[in-house]
């Protein structure tokens, strides 16, 4: 027989048979040595071998970084320090039986304040006030919160956590732990680690259970047998556990499924005696409003889930910890009645003063320390250049993940090490009927990386309309058998999504959106495998960016590590705007005096014999272009291969910059090059569709430059830059050579501008869906009335983009000579097609009234005298080209676009700057 006291020793029922489990703790307090050695035996024989022992920290095969390590010590410490206050609170409990005035302390604050006094707290929580939490019975609650960047392993050490918990704290191998997270993406990850046998995370927790682990959800079933025999892990989505009532989740209904934990129906004594122990349990009331059953004797405790956990007292998981910080949230979490609230987070929100709810940060693991852990690839290096073009950003972004995939190759053949780099692609705009807005689409880089050599089903788009990465063979992207080289998203890569193949960011949006490039560039910091791998350009990651601002990138770049938990938030905690509410979609319809007004707007055509159709530009203008009459000399003839230009900017970015620190050039080793003539065909491949020709304009201005003396190895390590002005020189003689095009269709009559009040005339809808914010303000004038003549109503201030635009709108509005305007909607609304790709979309249609009592509609583009450019030139030029071909010899000005449409109606095509626009309009339509 074991000594008396010791209760160290049970049973555990394995699949093998009996197995010990030995509380290394308690065997310590037994003194008969040969009983100890007899367990000692015993344990190595069956335990070890199997699961390295209930008691240890981490089951074999799992391998902790020496800051996850200090992270679990640190914590050991705070629950020793916390056992030792909480036995102190419960002798003073005990006592305030016989003297109700005595208070029973607050002991997970006295652990907190006898850390800080033993200088164990982290500088972050040593100046900040220690926010408690209290149950729903009013008891106090230990929450601490574990600080850890993004990709530190925050499951990890949560796993690692509930064994040290259970062994220390709760001295047991069963029990519930209530395991938050904030959304779906994350839910699925963590619920297909914990439930694979074979995970470091279930391993954990097979510690923690003594290999008796229950992996539950909310529609589980449960019963009081489960929890007593297991340890159960319960996974919940903050969503389902913010609950708004009462009566609407299923997580608080009396559901039927929930067993052993209530008494029966009819014992409602037992049930009184439990609600008087559990104050905030929900009950049905004997008579009265629900919110009064705790206090009402006869009633009963619902069979819920929610109510199980009341009374189970779980431990809680908090991941994302900043999400939970609602007070619907905080009122829900701290309502369960737990025993114990862990927190996980990158970016912890802290109370600034005494009373506000906030994390009590026990462990602030830095950016430094997963550097030095080998978990992230750093330094960030960024080429900012003036591309001409998206396509030659993309190009040298696909070059480098050419690049980085040799290095794979080599590595995988030393070593046996697979890396497959994956290159993200931000663009502008992903949905399906956006793709002809004059914006980068998802669909324009797809086809582009399929034109430098990628297949279909090494490109996948993930945006919030279309998901390619969960088609079943792209969803493991670490196995070798996935073929994904390039992934398109706008900013759909939110919290949860991790491939740390991921190596190269090409942003093609970074000047537009730099939030969404702050987002991405987190998801290029993970390190393979956790551990560096000898060849230098593997273990750094790689941002290109187009038409964006150095300074713009390298603040988003510091933005993305401080948000990814590797800032130094020591003084400062600087929390990001709250995310707005998703705008709600409204119905925007014609004010009753238009309601049976049909209006008709021209559209560009193609003219066949007695057809017409609208002008395609692929079949009509780009496929009709003489290529030959573009020649090899008149390419790149001013380029010579260079290693950088003046006006680059190619840097190396670290964790320094959270410092202070600037950026640094980057230089890179130029070893012996091979020229790729078939990678530059496909780079210039867009812009000229045959690919007999391309190849030998490239191989033509290839020859030139090696017959100018430079050698080919020069070229080839210049080759992106080579691209780039190939691409710009080939894209300006092309939209000559459509122009030239175009104008000779327009005067042989193939191309027409005119109304013919058939299908192919635009006609204005009469009503549209617009997304509002939940309490939209109408635009108003400078008189202080609210727009009257818009077509549509009611308009509101969100409808405009910009402040010139509201200031246009309300000046139409004012005008006593105007019937109507309408702000037309860009990419679904009234466009133009010229001899570019991109369709001019006007901003404005509006109706003047002449003296006879006929209408001109005015087709009007506005722009800032800033955005004044080759691209507004271009919209000058169409419609003056299409002036001269169909403009009365009445008009008076040129510019000015006039037809005469089957009911006498005129249209006018202009576009203003916002330099003296109102004298420019006053002067040209409402002159009295």
């Amino acid at each position: 027989m074991p000594p008396a006291g010791f209760s160290g020793l049970s049973l555990a029922i394995e699949e093998l048979g009996l197995i010990y489990k030995v509380d290394v703790v308690l065997l310590q307090e037994v003194g008969d040595p040969a009983f100890r050695s007899r367990i000692e035996r015993d344990r190595k024989l069956f335990w070890e071998p199997r699961t390295r022992a209930a008691h240890a920290s981490e089951p074999a095969g799992v391998e902790l970084k020496d800051f996850q390590q200090e992270a679990l010590n640190r914590l050991g410490e705070y629950v020793e320090e916390l056992s030792a206050q909480r036995e102190r609170a419960a002798r003073v409990e005990a006592l305030k039986a016989a003297e109700p005035d005595v208070e029973v302390p607050d002991f997970p604050l006295r652990a907190w304040d006898a850390l800080g006094a033993a200088g164990k707290l982290p500088p972050l929580s040593a100046s900040r006030p220690y926010s408690s939490r209290f149950d729903g019975a009013q008891r106090a609650i230990p929450n601490i919160c574990l600080k850890i960047p993004t990709g530190g392993g925050k499951t990890l050490l949560a796993a690692a956590a509930i064994s040290r918990l259970h062994s220390r704290y709760y001295r047991r191998h069963f029990g519930m732990v209530l395991w938050i997270v904030p959304n779906e993406a994350i839910y699925r990850q963590t619920k297909k680690a914990l439930a694979d046998r074979d995970h470091p995370y279930r391993q954990l927790l097979n510690v923690a259970g003594a290999g008796r682990v229950k992996l539950l959800e909310k529609d589980t079933p449960l019963s009081r047998t489960d929890v007593e025999s297991h340890l159960c892990v319960l996974l919940l989505m903050l969503q389902s556990a913010a609950r708004q009532s009462k009566e609407t989740l299923r997580f608080f209904k009396d559901r039927g499924d929930v067993h052993g934990f209530f008494p029966r129906e009819d014992d409602l004594d037992a049930h009184w005696t439990v609600l008087r122990d559990t104050p905030n349990l929900d009950a049905y009331a004997p008579f009265g409003p629900a919110e009064a059953a705790a206090r009402t004797k006869g009633s009963v405790v619902k069979d819920s889930l929610g109510n199980a956990m009341r009374v189970l007292r779980p431990m809680v998981i908090i991941d994302e910890q900043q999400r939970a910080y609602t007070e619907t949230a905080l009122k829900t979490i701290d309502g369960f009645n737990p025993s114990f609230v862990l927190e996980l987070s990158a970016t912890p929100r802290v109370a600034k003063r005494q009373g506000e709810h906030g994390a009590n940060i026990l462990v602030d693991v830095r950016g430094t320390d997963l550097e030095r852990a080998e978990m992230i690839k750093l330094p960030i290096n960024v080429d900012v250049r003036p591309w001409p073009d998206w396509q030659s950003c993309l190009s040298a972004s696909f070059g480098k993940l050419e690049d980085l995939e040799r290095e794979a190759r080599i590595l995988e053949s030393d070593t046996a090490r697979y890396v497959r780099p994956i290159l993200l692609v931000q663009v502008e705009r992903t949905g399906a009927d956006q793709t002809d807005a004059g914006f980068i689409h998802a669909e324009h880089a797809r086809n582009f990386l399929l034109q430098l050599g990628l297949q279909e089903r090494q490109i996948a788009i993930k945006s919030s309309e279309k998901n390619e990465l969960s088609q079943p063979e792209n969803i493991e992207l670490l196995s070798p058998i996935c073929e994904i080289r390039a992934i398109i998203t706008k900013q759909a890569l939110q919290e949860g999504w991790d491939c740390p193949f991921a190596y190269v960011l090409c942003a093609l949006a970074a000047g537009r959106n730099p939030a969404a490039l702050t987002q991405l560039v987190g998801r290029i910091l993970r390190q393979p495998h956790v551990t560096k791998t000898a060849r230098p350009k593997l273990d750094e990651c790689y941002v290109y960016c187009h038409d964006a601002q150095t300074g713009l990138v390298v603040k988003s770049i510091k933005d993305s590590l401080e948000a990814e938990g590797m800032g130094d938030l020591a003084t400062t905690i600087r929390l990001g705007p709250d995310v707005g509410p998703t705008p709600i979609s409204r119905t925007v319809a014609r004010r009753p005096a238009f309601q049976g007004l049909r209006i008709f707007l021209p559209r560009v055509t193609w003219v066949d014999g007695e057809s017409r159709r609208e002008l395609s530009y692929d079949s009509d203008v780009l496929a009709n272009i003489d290529w030959n009459a573009i020649e090899p000399g008149s390419l790149a003839s001013g380029w010579a291969p260079t290693r950088e230009r003046a006006q680059e900017q190619r840097l190396r970015i670290g964790l320094g910059i959270l410092d202070g620190e600037a950026a640094f050039p980057r230089s890179e080793s130029a070893g012996p090059m091979a020229l790729d003539r078939v990678f530059l065909t496909r780079a210039i491949g867009d812009l000229v569709p045959n690919a007999w020709r391309a190849y030998g304009l490239a191989d033509g201005v290839v020859a030139r430059l090696l017959a100018a003396g430079h050698s080919e190895e020069r070229i080839a390590a210049s080759a992106d830059l080579l691209v780039e002005q190939l691409r710009s020189d080939l894209e300006s003689q092309r939209d000559k050579l459509a122009e030239a095009e175009f104008f000779d269709h327009v005067k042989n009559g193939r191309i027409e501008f005119r109304l013919r009040a058939d299908r192919l005339d635009y006609e204005i809808p009469r009503e549209f869906e617009v997304g509002l914010p939940e309490r939209p303000r109408a635009l108003t004038r400078r008189d202080g009335r609210t727009v009257e003549k818009s077509l549509f109503e009611p308009f509101f201030d969100t409808m405009v983009d910009n402040r010139f635009e509201g200031e246009f709108a309300c000046y139409l509005d004012a005008q006593k000579a105007l019937g109507w305007w309408h702000r037309n909607v860009a990419k679904t609304g009234y466009g133009l097609q010229g001899w570019r790709r991109n369709k001019v979309y006007p901003d404005f249609v509006f109706a003047k009234t002449e003296l006879e009592g006929r209408s001109t509609f005015v087709v009007m583009e506005t722009k800032g005298l800033f955005l004044k450019n080759e691209d507004t030139d271009y919209k000058r030029r169409l419609l003056q080209l299409l002036t001269e071909a169909h403009a009365a010899a009445s008009l008076r000005r040129a510019g000015d676009l006039e037809l005469i449409s089957t009911s006498g109606e005129r249209v006018v095509c202009d576009l203003v700057f916002d330099d003296n626009w109102e004298n420019q309009l006053n002067s040209r339509y409402f002159d009295a």
